[in-house]
């Protein structure tokens, strides 16, 4: 009798962590290893999973147990319950989350990036119902596990940011909410080789920002605001950043914002330990490492704010 093998979603999957089990594929009908029992699936194998729409692996059935009581040690880390006006927020955020992932499964993202408009515009008038209050963080963020959930956490965490730091105007903060949406979307773009080392995939995703611009530079939806965006969310004020190298205030200001929440969400997905223990650390490594790349007026109030988050 043969091994048995039982289907497993990706969204189970925890990046960054060994696996308690071997995962495999289903290629020309035969169970192949992807990653072994021990080994970690990273971020970048997790995006080259969903932009491929792989959305199940398998396990021995023996081993689905172990899986599942693995992935479920993110359950405990869920934050309190939100307050009943905020009860919309996970509903909504759970809408604009299936429509990042439409863009970047999609053939032809271009043609659903209108779609993500009206979503967004929901998102942000969700965020703007959130109290400047602490205790906050833990509820707007999420574990980002690829780029959908990242480009998520990365909209939200920047409405919240602007919105603290006094931006008021709902357009304002719309262009800020599809700008932390979109600023990835030129990853759909990026061509990966099978046999490309980390190394050339880390070359190659610096052609994003670029990539992203072409690909809705068309799109008469969407505001030049957001295409700034996308190009510069890469762009350091001390002109260390791409594609451009722009120094200061060659940066477009709404820029500087979304700048500082994707850089945070990156270190938290990047670090160990509960939610709260990653937001700690990533609050630290942005005060501390990566201060020179932002702009210091906004990183001040944002460390502030993040700082009374968690």
């Amino acid at each position: 009798m043969g091994d048995q093998f039982v289907t497993c979603s990706l969204e189970d999957i925890i990046v960054g962590e060994p696996l308690p089990a071997t995962l495999y594929i289903y290629i020309d009908f035969r169970f192949i290893t992807f990653r072994a029992e021990g080994d970690m699936v990273d971020r970048q194998a997790y995006d080259r999973l969903q932009f491929k729409k792989v959305r199940n692996l398998f396990v021995m059935e023996q081993d689905r147990k172990k899986l599942m009581d693995w992935s479920a040690k993110r359950e405990a880390d869920k934050p309190p319950p939100l307050a009943p006006e905020n009860k919309q927020f996970a509903k909504v955020r759970e809408e604009v989350k299936r429509k990042a992932m439409d863009i970047f499964q999609g053939a032809h993202p271009d043609k659903i990036v209108s779609q993500t408009l009206s979503a967004s515009k929901k998102l942000v008038t969700e965020v703007m119902k959130f109290p400047y209050a602490t205790k906050t963080l833990s509820q707007l963020q999420s574990y980002s596990q690829g780029t959908a959930d990242h480009s998520v956490n990365v909209s939200v965490l920047s409405v919240y940011l602007a919105m603290q730091m006094g931006y008021s105007h709902s357009l304002i903060l719309q262009h800020v909410g599809v700008g932390g949406l979109l600023h990835d979307i030129g990853k759909t773009r990026v061509s990966i080789r099978d046999d490309d080392n980390p190394q050339v995939i880390d070359l190659k995703m610096k052609d994003h920002p670029v990539l992203g611009l072409k690909l809705i530079e068309s799109q008469q939806k969407v505001p030049n605001e957001v295409k700034m965006i996308i190009v510069q969310h890469h762009e350091n004020c001390d002109g260390t950043g791409y594609p451009k190298k722009l120094r200061g205030n060659n940066i477009y200001d709404l820029t500087k914002i979304v700048a500082i929440a994707n850089a945070f969400d990156g270190v938290v997905a990047d670090s160990k330990g509960t939610l709260i223990e990653r937001q700690r650390a990533a609050i630290t490594k942005l005060d501390q490492v990566l201060y020179r790349k932002f702009d210091p007026q906004k990183l001040e109030k944002a460390l502030k704010i993040l700082k009374l988050g968690v």
